[in-house]
């Protein structure tokens, strides 16, 4: 379980607000859920922050109502900015591998000779190979 300073993974939010709300008395099996419920819901800051004193007001002193409540926020904030860090960069990597796959279905095919065409090509290789010197270099000639 993350202590009340460290950072909280994305993941892990859920667990340190059952043991925070724990440490303060609450009952784990019902209020976190219904706190995270506040957090997921509520767009608005303020009756996001009034909704989350009404129901730490109930266990909790006056004086540090305000205290545990920013700190429900500040750790919500760092879950969430992780969270989307985290599903940016499985795109990142999702599309990464997405191009990957489609560079492997590219692939250039080598080009299929015939038979007839094979046969033809040795046919021509064989009758230059058998080139006499006189033959080879016939333009030679012109240029002594």
């Amino acid at each position: 379980m993350a202590a009340p300073g460290e950072q909280v993974a994305a993941g892990d939010f859920g667990s340190w607000l059952d043991c925070r709300l724990e440490a303060l008395g609450m009952d784990p099996e019902v209020y976190p859920a219904y706190i995270q419920g506040v957090l997921r819901e509520e767009d608005n800051p303020e009756e996001r922050d009034e909704a989350l004193r009404g129901i730490l007001a109930a266990f909790l002193e006056e004086d540090s109502i305000e205290d545990v409540c920013l700190e429900i926020i500040a750790k919500w904030s760092e879950a969430q900015k992780m969270a989307l860090a985290q599903a940016k960069q499985e795109d990142e990597v999702e599309a990464l591998a997405s191009m990957i796959e489609k560079q492997a279905q590219i692939v250039v095919k080598p080009k299929e000779v015939s038979e007839g065409e094979q046969q033809r090509k040795a046919a021509l290789l064989a009758q230059y190979a058998n080139v006499t010197d006189d033959e080879e270099y016939p333009l030679r000639l012109w240029f002594v």
